[in-house]
């Protein structure tokens, strides 16, 4: 416990936009060393560098999978992942990547069929690692007292496929982006513009 707080104290103090990372309370960390699967750690010389923490919210409102539309019958096989953090000194490693891949390969053979994470909308790098794993945006809404957050949502079962159909739009118009998403599209690569990034969204079936 002391080692992931001290952690997630220094990757704050090293953050040049703090909104881009929600502070869970201590008891949140008691609970995930606590529950099976609740997380995975990634240590050098027995200190902690890096780690990612899995909830399984069942048919609580706060069920990420609610918010994307996902069947009341399933809402139990959703995980969720967050927070998570690597150390400064070790970030540009692939260190984060191996504990996500390590993460749902237990979460599919226990039996969950979805996972759903929250990103802050201008956080490029973890968006573009994230889209590696076969993630998806499917919204934008504001989550945690008042922080806009991309839904990102894998299903195990119906794993992402190149789109038929796709458009870019910059990260910076929200506006363009909701109007997307509210058509079925859902975002799938991001691609570095003049001034910042474009999300690339895709659909496999528009009917005129």
């Amino acid at each position: 416990m002391d080692q992931i707080l001290y952690l997630q104290d220094i990757v704050l103090k090293n953050l040049s936009d703090t909104a881009s990372y929600y502070i869970e309370p201590v008891e949140f960390f008691r609970k995930q060393l606590i529950i099976e699967n609740g997380a995975v750690g990634l240590f050098k010389e027995g200190q902690l560098v890096g780690f990612n923490m899995a909830s399984f919210p069942g048919k609580d409102e706060e069920n990420l999978g609610i918010d994307i539309g996902i069947n009341q019958g399933e809402l139990l096989q959703v995980a969720q992942f967050g927070p998570a953090a690597v150390h400064p000194e070790h970030r540009k490693k692939g260190i984060l990547g191996k504990a996500v891949e390590k993460h749902l390969n237990i979460l599919e053979k226990s039996g969950y069929r979805h996972v759903c994470f929250t990103v802050a909308p201008n956080n490029y790098p973890t968006i573009r690692a994230t889209m590696v794993h076969g993630f998806v945006v499917k919204k934008l809404k504001i989550k945690f007292n008042n922080l806009l957050r991309y839904i990102f949502h894998l299903d195990f079962k119906s794993r992402f496929k190149q789109p038929k159909y796709s458009v870019r739009i910059p990260n910076t118009d929200i506006e363009s982006q909701k109007f997307i998403f509210s058509l079925g599209f859902y975002g799938y690569n991001v691609l570095k513009n003049d001034n910042d990034f474009d999300i690339v969204f895709g659909h496999d079936a528009i009917k005129a």
